[in-house]
């Protein structure tokens, strides 16, 4: 299927397993917050965003009919919304949302892919749309903020090596949003190998030698990947809650 404007595609990252979170009974994503699931929260952000035409949510395989009963409960089965199994890494479920997209349709040289973390429910629709513009300029980008800690570089995990400068530091977020032919081109390239080594998508990128477009992140953007994290988002939903009774 040829399409003559440039396609928009989310692909929501939810395969983990949240080994992390101590007190959970389940992965991360499918917790509540203010009793709707971190995932669902995530989708929506994304749903909300007409100028995105598929969101792909790529699950580990042993959550794909809870996270279907979670959509169905929400009112998210529709076309828009594909849940689809995903890999073993977050570069697997990725390729495996890629494989989906480019199945279905003829790629052109302006459609984008945006990939998010699943536990990232507070990115904004100005986090989202900037990614969709970058990507479309740049061919890639990511999102970033700056860092206020300072962080310093240790080769032992004992004794400080180095001092890093902080005001060249910043934290990645997401979406990371690439231009789909490119990726997929850059991924032919480098070749399986080489790929499994690297720990996110904007890594392909820089090992073809092509800059990532930085996007100014947000604060509340954060990863729900601890305990402590939980319970900021809690807070976070209760003031948001306070202030909007939709939330």
């Amino acid at each position: 299927m040829i399409q003559e404007d440039a396609m928009i595609f989310a692909g929501i990252v939810a395969g983990g397993s949240g080994m992390r979170m101590k007190n959970a009974d389940k992965p991360k994503q499918f917790l509540e917050l203010g009793g709707v699931p971190i995932l669902i929260r995530t989708v929506m952000a994304f749903e909300k965003v007409h100028d995105i035409d598929r969101i792909y949510i790529g699950i580990n395989p042993q959550w794909h009919e809870y996270a279907q009963g979670l959509l169905e409960k929400y009112g998210m089965n529709n076309d828009r919304i594909v849940l689809l199994d995903g890999g073993a890494d977050r570069n697997g479920t990725i390729f495996r949302i890629l494989d989906a997209i480019t199945a279905e349709y003829e790629i052109s040289g302006n459609d984008v892919l945006l990939t998010h973390d699943a536990v990232r429910p507070f990115v904004s629709e100005k986090i989202i749309l900037d990614n969709i513009s970058a990507a479309k300029e740049f061919s890639v980008c990511g999102t970033y903020i700056p860092s206020v800690d300072t962080v310093i570089r240790s080769t032992d995990g004992c004794n400080v090596k180095e001092n890093l400068i902080r005001s060249e530091l910043f934290r990645a977020q997401t979406p990371q949003s690439f231009c789909i032919k490119k990726l997929c081109e850059c991924i032919e390239k480098l070749g399986e190998e080489k790929i499994a080594s690297l720990t996110d998508a904007c890594g392909i990128f820089t090992e073809c030698g092509i800059p990532i477009r930085m996007v100014e992140g947000d604060d509340l953007n954060f990863k729900i990947t601890t305990d402590p994290d939980l319970f900021l988002a809690k807070a976070v939903v209760k003031q948001l809650q306070e202030t909007d009774k939709s939330i």
